[in-house]
């Protein structure tokens, strides 16, 4: 099956939704970049000295005022120049981030006002998916298990939030044409499991296609002779979802028509609910819709699109998607996010591959949904999935996308991320071959001054010193990565 994704180009990095949306397609694909209605006012692409230099606010809400005062300065301290605290106007108002349930770490610095979100999803989401460990064998008491841990593990307080049903939940509908759920899986019913999920202080997600079967070939269920899909019961389902309180939706395109994630969206946006909407616009291996190929306009559909093929349990599918996601940098910002797919940490790769692979998708600006057993995680996976160093990056809010800036030796690899604050930068010293290498930042590739600049590291939580143009890690281990904070100046 497929996953979903998102991104947008430098020119309309912000998103002017008055909700959160995304989708899924059959498990992989992507999205188109384009500015949500009345568009966004901000500047053009920065490069690694900096944010895109924007000289105007996002144009906030569906009514398009213009919310916030500036674009993201390069390297300062703006976020965005979306609405913090004087939101923008039309349907969406109020504080960046308020929606993802992150608000203030977004909109140069701002955040945390009333209303709706000006911006939903200023920061990529945080969450765990039922389908790569579960699959269809998932149930009530497993997602209320899963809810709990992300509170007694750490991971609630390190930033995830939504806990997402996948494929399988659904037994066909009621005489209205409402969707059921499967009620010896759910015999509470998904309005309780919601309000459990609630009651932790967290966020339920939810599993829809725009077809009639779903990507497992669910079609009627009670009622056999009407499609479980969505196609054709967009209003109901959508509304159906806002009553059940749902909080994401991840709508997978399987075998459907692309053209159904739009009528997802109004129907979504017309509930009056946010819902955070991700999109799998892919169908299959060969029929993929990355950002810089689709003939959609994912930016103004969804807050994140799947950018490929479906991961699995292995270090080749953990590089060909850093591989495809390299180039889509430009189409990711705050609003909507590139998605590379679901976390494969502590699913049967080795802990330094875990490590590599959740710091790549921190670098890269990627949504951080765990994929494993939660009950079960070893210490070192937990370690892993709870850096707060390394979510920090993740979440940083300029909302910059990593990208690669060197590559001093064969599968050595230098990738950097501009973060908030001036002249600091994310940096993975990423080895992608089997034996330990020194690799080699210079301070040139990263835009910043020459001179003396401190590095951190964020795995090992220490400040290594201050050094001059650049740094070299000894020893990176094979299918491993070092990952440091430069920061150049005063």
């Amino acid at each position: 099956m497929m996953r979903c994704s998102q991104h947008i180009g430098w020119t309309t990095r912000l998103l002017a939704t008055a909700f959160i949306v995304t989708a899924c397609g059959s498990r992989n694909g992507t999205g188109d970049a384009s500015s949500g209605a009345g568009g966004a006012a901000t500047g053009g692409e920065g490069g690694m000295g900096g944010a895109p230099a924007g000289t105007g606010g996002a144009l906030a809400g569906t009514g398009g005022a213009s919310a916030g005062s500036g674009g993201s300065p390069a390297g300062g301290t703006g976020g965005g120049g979306a609405a913090g605290g004087t939101g923008g106007g039309g349907a969406a108002g109020g504080a960046i981030g308020s929606m993802g349930g992150r608000g203030g770490t977004a909109g140069g610095g701002a955040g945390g006002g009333a209303g709706a979100s000006g911006l939903p999803a200023a920061t990529p989401p945080m969450g765990w998916n039922s389908w790569n460990t579960f699959q269809c064998n998932m149930d009530e008491t497993l997602i209320k298990q899963i809810a709990d841990l992300f509170v007694s593990s750490g991971m609630q307080a390190a930033g995830y939030q939504y806990v997402n049903l996948d494929d399988c939940w659904m037994d066909g509908r009621d005489a209205s044409g409402s969707l059921r759920w499967n009620t010896t899986k759910f015999p509470s019913g998904i309005p309780a499991l919601a309000d459990y999920v609630h009651g932790k202080g967290l966020k339920l997600g939810i599993y829809e296609v725009p077809n009639n079967t779903t990507c497992v070939g669910i079609y009627g269920g009670i009622s056999p002779t009407i499609a479980v899909g969505s196609l054709g019961h967009e209003p109901t389902d959508a509304q159906t979802f806002a009553t059940w309180g749902v909080d994401y939706l991840k709508y997978d395109l399987c075998t459907g028509q692309r053209g159904g994630f739009a009528v997802m969206r109004d129907a979504l946006r017309a509930t009056g609910r946010p819902i955070f909407y991700s999109v799998n616009p892919g169908n299959g291996q060969n029929d993929l819709c990355p950002p810089n190929t689709c003939s959609l306009t994912l930016a103004t559909i969804a807050n994140m699109w799947r950018i490929g093929f479906d991961i699995d349990r292995t270090w080749g599918s953990v590089i060909r998607l850093i591989d495809e996601n390299a180039a889509l940098y430009s189409y990711a910002g705050p609003g909507h996010w590139n998605d590379p797919d679901m976390l494969e940490v502590g699913n049967g790769l080795t802990d330094i591959e875990g490590r590599a692979h959740f710091s790549m998708w921190a670098i890269m600006a990627a949504p951080l949904i765990a994929g494993n057993d939660l009950r079960s995680m070893s210490a070192a996976t937990r370690t892993t999935l709870t850096n707060t160093e390394v979510i920090g990056v993740d979440q940083d809010a300029l909302g910059i996308q990593g990208r690669l800036v060197a590559s001093p030796g064969t599968n050595l690899q230098v990738w950097s991320r501009p973060l908030s604050g001036t002249n600091t930068r994310a940096v993975a010293l990423f080895n992608r071959g089997t034996t330990n290498a020194s690799i080699t930042v210079q301070w040139s590739a990263l835009g910043i001054p020459a001179g003396s600049a401190s590095v951190r590291d964020l795995w090992s939580h220490a400040d290594l010193g201050a050094f001059n143009d650049a740094y070299t890690a000894a020893a990176v281990p094979g299918h491993g990565v070092v990952m440091v904070k430069v920061t150049s100046g005063p």
